[in-house]
């Protein structure tokens, strides 16, 4: 199923639940003798396992656009933040290992649906799998040109949708197809194979290409429509 997610923001700062300002490569501080999880105390800070991340979420966005306010159950939950706590990886069957491609101090897009909440040290987390991240960005910056996708994911810029018929009618915003194709901007190292080794890519930069229509996670920076799928998601070249 098709999820969005969008800003109106393209760089860093953001501001996360500590109520400061601060930019996206913060450390996070393991040195507190004491840590709470979702209001209890522990004795240890939370460390993660397998191929599982803790992230720190980016705050809620409580107006919209036009500087109108959100009703709390209105707000959208972020999907992206930084990693705080990384696994050290998973295993296929046959013993190979997955290692993972996120590290500490990572600022990460995951799918919309992913993510079990909590609450950690009092600020708003979630615990995602490696397999729901779609991207990294360059230099911790929340901008298209430093979006860089994990293994098989696909970074592609919709094409614009058609607002005039063939005879030359206009065709209204409501009524426009959305389009099921695009320019690819950047892409993964491919999908990991049991051997050690990635797939093949049979497309790269800038070629057109013709994905399925329920496919990715939709993304918008400034203006611009772009959508992150898999390659597999990918039908064919053009």
């Amino acid at each position: 199923t098709s999820t969005s997610t969008s800003t109106s923001t393209s760089t860093f700062p953001i501001t996360f639940h500590s109520n400061k300002r601060t930019t996206a490569n913060l450390s996070w501080n393991t040195m507190t003798m004491s840590h709470s999880l979702n209001g209890m105390p522990i004795a240890n800070p939370i460390t993660a396992v397998r191929n599982n991340i803790l992230v720190k979420l980016a705050e809620t966005p409580e107006k919209t656009q036009g500087g109108l306010f959100l009703a709390t159950d209105a707000q959208e939950k972020p999907n992206y933040g930084v990693a705080v706590s990384v696994g050290d990886g998973a295993y296929f069957p046959s013993g190979g290992k997955i290692e993972m491609a996120i590290a500490e101090g990572d600022v990460v897009l995951f799918g919309k649906y992913g993510g079990d909440d909590l609450k950690y040290d009092n600020e708003k987390c979630t615990f995602i799998t490696q397999d729901d991240v779609l991207c990294t960005f360059e230099g911790n910056e929340y901008a298209a040109k430093a979006l860089r996708p994990v293994y098989d994911r696909v970074f592609i810029k919709v094409d614009k949708p058609q607002e005039q018929t063939s005879g030359g009618l206009a065709i209204s915003s409501m009524a426009q197809e959305k389009p099921n194709s695009g320019t690819i901007i950047a892409l993964g190292k491919g999908r990991l194979m049991e051997s050690g080794k990635y797939e093949p890519m049979q497309i790269k930069v800038g070629d057109r290409v013709l994905y399925g229509k329920y496919a990715g996670t939709q993304v918008k920076f400034g203006a611009d429509d772009y959508i992150i799928v898999r390659v597999a998601d990918i039908i064919a070249s053009f």
